[in-house]
């Protein structure tokens, strides 16, 4: 029942953060006027104070994923991972690699508190759930697993950065079941805007090392090819509209050492995916992204499904 409570509190609270984005819009020639006077009130009158905004930061996305301005906040994400679009009654996601995992449609939401040590950094510790084929009829829900991260927003000349350290504690069935336990994580995103053009090229990095209580079942090829740390290169492609609305398209290179070698450095790729879609901040703290996802090797509506994702925060 706890799990329903938090799923539903979730949405809930996406909805009303939605509901309020209107008010909560500041328009842009008035930003930095607001902004300035706002966190210099609040930092000498509330516990729960305001940072002036990372001024070297300017995409939308990465402004959202650095979280609130308040010292105090929590930070919410939800997403779609729905169906292929040529079979819209199927409860299952494609896993051409028949990688372990779960892979079957879901709603997905994670919450996290939020402490921000400066303009830069902070500090979050987070979990959640997921509901599993919620269009088909929800058949359980899964706790998600529990996590602390340090984050820090950068720039090298006009190279925009956001790095994330973390580590999490796997619930997740199908990977307890293998054994792993922990995982500890890096990841980093890279943008850089082509000159005065709407034109933005950048990278995502993720980078993960994963703990077992035991090692591989020599029977299973599933748990032999198992990755023991694996490596993500998304890079893109991003063409902002406006401030507030963008299109991109990104590719997922993946790659995994397999458990079921001892030499570290063997790394296997999986199938190239690829993602189409658009971004829109409906405020500094709320942004939303629908997008394509298909395998560019097998192209077809079987192969291809509609999802979303979302990030806000709130206090």
């Amino acid at each position: 029942m706890h799990k329903t409570v938090l799923f539903s509190a979730l949405i809930g609270l996406s909805l009303n953060a939605f509901a309020q984005s209107s008010t909560l819009s500041v328009p842009s020639n008035q930003s930095t006027a607001v902004a300035a006077p706002e966190a210099t009130l609040k930092s000498s009158t509330s516990i729960n104070k305001k940072f002036e905004d990372d001024k070297d930061i300017t995409d939308a996305r990465l402004k959202a994923d650095s979280g609130s301005l308040s010292r105090y906040s929590l930070k919410f994400s939800l997403g779609y991972f729905g169906p292929p679009i040529g079979d819209l009654s199927n409860e299952m996601q494609p896993n051409p690699d028949s990688a372990v995992g779960t892979f079957e449609t879901a709603l997905s939401g994670s919450i996290g508190a939020r402490y921000r040590i400066d303009t830069k950094s902070a500090i979050s510790v987070g979990t959640g759930v997921s509901a599993i084929t919620p269009v088909q009829g929800v058949k359980r829900y899964d706790t998600k697993n529990p996590f602390i991260s340090y984050d820090r927003n950068a720039r090298l000349g006009e190279v925009q950065m956001r790095n994330s350290f973390g580590v999490t504690a796997v619930t997740n069935p199908a990977f307890r079941k293998i054994g792993e336990y922990a995982g500890l994580n890096y990841d980093n995103s890279l943008v850089y805007n082509l000159g005065t053009s709407k034109v933005a090229v950048g990278v995502d990095t993720s980078l993960s090392y994963y703990l077992f209580e035991r090692g591989p079942n020599e029977k299973s090829r599933k748990e032999r090819t198992t990755g023991r740390y694996s490596l993500g290169l998304f890079p893109q492609v991003k063409y902002n509209f406006t401030d507030k609305l963008n299109a991109y398209t990104s590719l997922a290179i993946n790659f995994n050492n397999p458990r079921g070698t001892d030499d570290l450095s063997v790394l296997w790729n999986r199938t190239l995916s690829q993602r189409v879609g658009f971004g829109y901040a409906f405020t500094r703290d709320i942004y939303f992204a629908p997008y394509l996802n298909f395998y560019p090797k097998a192209f077809s509506a079987d192969m291809t499904t509609v999802n979303f994702s979302t990030t806000f925060s709130i206090l």
